[in-house]
């Protein structure tokens, strides 16, 4: 059958493309099996339920399009639920083997205490992880034991007693087959590396095949909280529930304040880049105003992220175009009418750089963007800078390529490489996100941005988003990002002394146990900018799930750090 339809086809739309087009005898067998309707759905469903109208369309000739709809919602509800219930299932199966992880339990005992049969149970999971529960079970204990030999100076058969292995030379043969290295030879690669707590398997992997950057100094000094406080920038509303990477600047004693917005998902539907300002250094700010929006209004175009730049008194904007999420169709450039107070296009071209921070000045006078390139209207997932030769904003930007797809050194490629830089003392130092691995990556160019080192690690335990990092007025240093939980719910923003890389200070902005945002469960995308000795931090909040967004500024008393 040629004719297209989805899941989230109108239930009537699809009883009538079924019932035109498809064999009346297959018709049911195909919303089954469309719906992915599992043996346990069925068995859930009071059989009188589903049974007697499949009766009811079966008399009527396979005709009546009423009842083939109740069928439809009853096989669809009951497939989501399924689905829900086999999560929730691994999950339990998933703790329960951490809970047991260093007993010698079967899975015959765990089906048992958790009410399910053994095959099913074997099966969905192995289905739902791509591994088998047992090869679950030995990967956490390998995981364990690795941060063991990081942290202690336990013997090799005391480590394979503690993670649950009652054969010293069977832990070796399961460490080996996971990691491709002996217990004791893999103690002395760990020498060198600094293991976070949220690392996988994988990750730690990937960290033995990098060099790695220390930046965080040994006596890191927690900053009291009464060093910052928060102010409401935006929450959402009846036209937008969804807001998303927001940008800040000041501007001739304006904080200006972006972000882009959807009506209720991220990318979806109608998707102007909007802002506020406020003239009372962040205490208070206006309306919402468009800034950039398709002419139809539709989802034919998108318009996200917004970043600033000032150049010889002017404010200018850039403003990423895109033809479906991170498709990039263009990179625009708006220019501030001081007059009448609205950003007004410059110029568009087909770049596909996605913009991850604010225009960046360097000590050689040049200007960089750090972000990420792609091929026009595609998927962009290189690291990349444009950089201006001539230091002007409105003039040639030109493209350098930090790193290629796959160049990871465990063979994964780069997802949502997004970028933040610092330069100090003539080297820039360079962040980068990965979302295919959870260690931090980082890329130093000593020649401004003209050639790199090989990717390395290094150990801000910064997870998950983009990290915002900069230079302050005074020559200390900042990096802000969420960090310790894959979950974003903790930012964190560390300072250094003058002149230096190294971080001594950290501030917790946002930590869910503090509470300090009410019914706020997660915070992150930030991005910030300096003025009258405050740092101006905006964030992107959640509420409650990661459909309901709002905007946060953080003003932090740079007096007190």
């Amino acid at each position: 059958m040629d004719i297209k339809y989805t899941k989230n086809t109108p239930a009537e739309e699809l009883a009538n493309i079924f019932i035109r087009n498809l064999n009346k005898e297959d018709i049911i067998a195909e919303i089954f099996n469309f719906f992915e309707y599992s043996p346990i759905a069925r068995c859930n469903e009071d059989p009188g339920k589903i049974d007697n109208p499949i009766k009811d369309f079966i008399d009527s000739d396979y005709s009546d399009v009423n009842t083939l709809v109740k069928i439809i919602n009853i096989v669809k509800k009951g497939s989501e639920n399924s689905e829900k219930q086999e999560k929730e299932l691994v999950e339990k199966v998933k703790s329960y083997q951490l809970a047991h992880l260093t007993e010698d339990t079967n899975l015959e005992t765990m089906a048992k205490d958790l009410h399910v049969s053994y095959h099913y149970i074997c099966h969905i999971f192995k289905v739902q992880m791509g591994m088998s529960i047992n090869t679950y079970k030995n990967r956490k204990r390998v995981e364990m034991a690795i941060k063991l030999l990081s942290t202690t100076e336990l013997k090799i058969a005391e480590i394979s007693s503690a993670c649950g292995f009652n054969n010293t030379s069977y832990f070796a043969e399961v460490f080996t087959r996971f990691t491709g290295f002996a217990p004791k030879s893999f103690k002395d690669i760990l020498k060198s590396k600094k293991l976070l707590d949220f690392y996988t398997l994988e990750d730690i992997l990937l960290l033995t095949k990098m060099e790695s950057f220390e930046f965080l100094s040994g006596d890191m000094k927690l900053i009291n909280e009464e060093a910052f406080t928060v102010t409401d920038v935006n929450n959402p509303d009846e036209q937008s529930s969804f807001l998303h990477e927001t940008a800040i600047i000041e501007f001739k004693n304006t904080i200006y304040t972006s972000w882009y917005q959807s009506p209720e998902a991220e990318l979806m539907g109608y998707t102007p880049v909007v802002g506020k300002r406020s003239f009372d250094c962040g205490i208070t700010f206006t309306e919402k105003e468009i800034i950039a929006e398709a002419e139809d209004k539709t989802d034919k175009l998108l318009y996200c992220p917004p970043v600033y730049g000032i150049d010889e008194g002017k404010l200018y904007m850039f403003i990423n175009e895109m033809v479906a999420p991170d498709h990039i169709h263009a990179l625009n450039l708006y220019l501030l009418d001081e007059e009448s107070g609205k950003f007004e296009l410059l110029w568009s071209r087909p770049i596909p750089f996605k913009l991850n921070t604010n225009v960046v000045k360097l000590s050689n006078g040049k200007l960089i963007l750090p972000g990420r390139i792609g091929e026009i209207d595609s998927f962009p997932n290189t690291p990349a800078l444009l950089i201006s030769d001539s230091g002007r904003i409105d003039s040639e930007w030109r493209l350098i390529k930090i790193a290629e797809n796959g160049d990871l050194p465990d063979g994964t490629q780069l997802i949502h490489p997004e970028l933040s830089l610092i330069e100090n003392d003539g080297t820039l130092y360079i962040f980068s996100r990965n979302d295919m691995r959870h260690v931090p990556l980082l890329y130093i160019s000593k020649d401004f941005g003209e050639s790199f080192t090989k990717v390395m690690a290094h150990d801000i335990p910064y997870v998950g988003t983009k990290i915002y990092a900069g230079t302050l007025t005074d020559g200390r240093n900042y990096v802000i990002c969420n960090t310790d939980k894959l979950d974003r719910s903790k930012i964190s923003v560390y300072f250094s002394e003058k002149g230096s890389i190294k971080f001594n200070k950290q501030l917790i902005l946002f930590d869910e146990k503090n509470e300090n945002l009410e019914n706020v469960t997660a915070c992150h995308y930030p991005a910030a900018v300096e003025y009258k000795n405050k740092l101006y931090i905006i964030a992107t909040k959640n509420f409650d799930t990661f459909i309901k967004r709002g905007a946060v500024l953080f003003t932090v008393d740079l007096n007190k750090i």
